[in-house]
C-alpha cells in the first residue's frame, strides 16, 4: 500500500508540475505566434509568381494582371496607404512600381516586367484594407501590356512549382524572424509549426530590418528556376 501511496502521489505531483510549467510559458509569451504554414488562403490557379513576391495572370487581352503574394501581404499586415503609377505609365522590369505605407514605415516593389500599364487600381489606394483579406484575384495592381513578356517570365513559377517556391519562401521568412529576435520589440515572439501566419511582423521590426527584408526578398528578379 505504501508503495502504491508513493506512485500515485508522484504521478500527481508531475501533473501538476506540467500544469504549472505550461501556465509560466503561456504567461510569457506574446500573442504573436509566426508559423511557415499556408493554411489560410486557397492557392490560386493558373498565376504565375515572380521571385519578387509580385504574381501575374494572363488576360484574354493579352494583358497581364499584376498584384502581390500573400507572403508581402501577411508581412506588412494592415496597411495605412497605397501609392501607384498612372494608366499610360511606361514601366520597366525592375523599376519601383508599388508602395506601401505603414505609419512610418514602407515597402517597395519592383515591376517583374516591362510595359504600357493600361489601368490601375485605384481602388486599393482608396480602400488598403481589402488586401488584408486576401492578395490576389480582385486585389490586383495593375493591367499591363507587356513588351518582353517571353523574356520576363523565364523566372517564374505557376502550379505545384510555385506552391513549393511560396512555402520554402515562409520557411526563410521564419528564419528572417529568429535572426531578428534580438531587438526588444521581438524579444517576445514566437515561432510555430502549427496555425497561420500572423499579420503584421513589420509592426516589430525597425527601419533597418524593413530594408533588409525588401533586399532579401523583394529585389530579386532573376531567381534560377
Amino acid at each position: 500500500m505504501v508503495a502504491i501511496f508513493v506512485v500515485l502521489t508522484f504521478i500527481v505531483f508531475i501533473g501538476i508540475s506540467s500544469l504549472l510549467q505550461k501556465k509560466e510559458i503561456e504567461d510569457s509569451v506574446d500573442d504573436l505566434v509566426v508559423s511557415t504554414k499556408r493554411i489560410s488562403l486557397p492557392f490560386p490557379k493558373g498565376y504565375f509568381f515572380s521571385p519578387n513576391h509580385t504574381w501575374l495572370s494572363l488576360e484574354s487581352s493579352g494583358n497581364i494582371t499584376i498584384g502581390i503574394d500573400e507572403l508581402v501581404q501577411r508581412f506588412f499586415g494592415k496597411i495605412n496607404s497605397v501609392k501607384l503609377k498612372n494608366s499610360g505609365d511606361y514601366i520597366m522590369k525592375g523599376e519601383e512600381l508599388i508602395v506601401f505605407n505603414k505609419g512610418d514605415k514602407k515597402i517597395s516593389l519592383t515591376s517583374p516586367v516591362s510595359g504600357k500599364i493600361e489601368y490601375a487600381n485605384f481602388e486599393i489606394d482608396q480602400d488598403p484594407d481589402k488586401l488584408t483579406n486576401t492578395p490576389y484575384q480582385e486585389c490586383w495592381m495593375y493591367s499591363v501590356k507587356p513588351t518582353h513578356l517571353s523574356d520576363d517570365i523565364k523566372s517564374f513559377k505557376i502550379a505545384e512549382q510555385a506552391k513549393t517556391w511560396l512555402s520554402n519562401e515562409f520557411s526563410r521568412l521564419k528564419d528572417f524572424v529568429l535572426a531578428h529576435q534580438m531587438q526588444p520589440a521581438l524579444s517576445n515572439v514566437t515561432l510555430s509549426d502549427g496555425g497561420a501566419l500572423v499579420d503584421g511582423i513589420a509592426d516589430y521590426l525597425d527601419t533597418k530590418a524593413i530594408g533588409e527584408f525588401e533586399q532579401q526578398f523583394l529585389m530579386n528578379m532573376n531567381e534560377d528556376l
